[in-house]
């Protein structure tokens, strides 16, 4: 190879028909993510699951900004960075922090995070 290939890796996967979309897709993004590709540069961030069915992926940290898609439920996410906005409430819960998705070039509340504090640890502020 040379300076400026690239490579193209297909996984195939069989899923039980009763498996979740998105547990498939979450067990498809850990084995990708573990595969040795030469000359791949692995993405920044921290990946953690999701919870919540349908939850809007918004341009900025608010529940008025636009909705740009929706995470199908239960998936991994990476994330960013994360920083404060609107404050959201959904049953008990209730969080201001925003967890950055590259991936999807918007914001979740962290609310959907599954980590049990309202910010995450080893993911830095924007």
């Amino acid at each position: 190879m040379g300076a400026g290939d690239r490579s193209i890796v297909a996984v195939f996967t069989l899923h039980p028909q009763v498996t979740m979309f998105g547990a498939a897709y979450s067990a498809l993004g850990t084995l990708v993510r573990s595969l040795n590709v030469r000359g791949a540069v692995p993405r920044s961030g921290s990946w953690y699951g999701t919870w919540g069915s349908h939850v809007q992926v918004r341009a900025d940290p608010t529940t008025s900004s636009q909705a740009l898609t929706r995470l199908p439920a239960g998936v991994d996410a990476l994330i960013g960075c994360q920083q404060q906005g609107e404050e959201v409430t959904d049953g008990q819960y209730t969080n201001d922090w925003w967890a950055c998705l590259p991936l999807y070039g918007g914001y979740i509340s962290n609310i959907y995070v599954n980590y049990p504090d309202n910010k995450l640890p080893d993911v830095p502020v924007c």
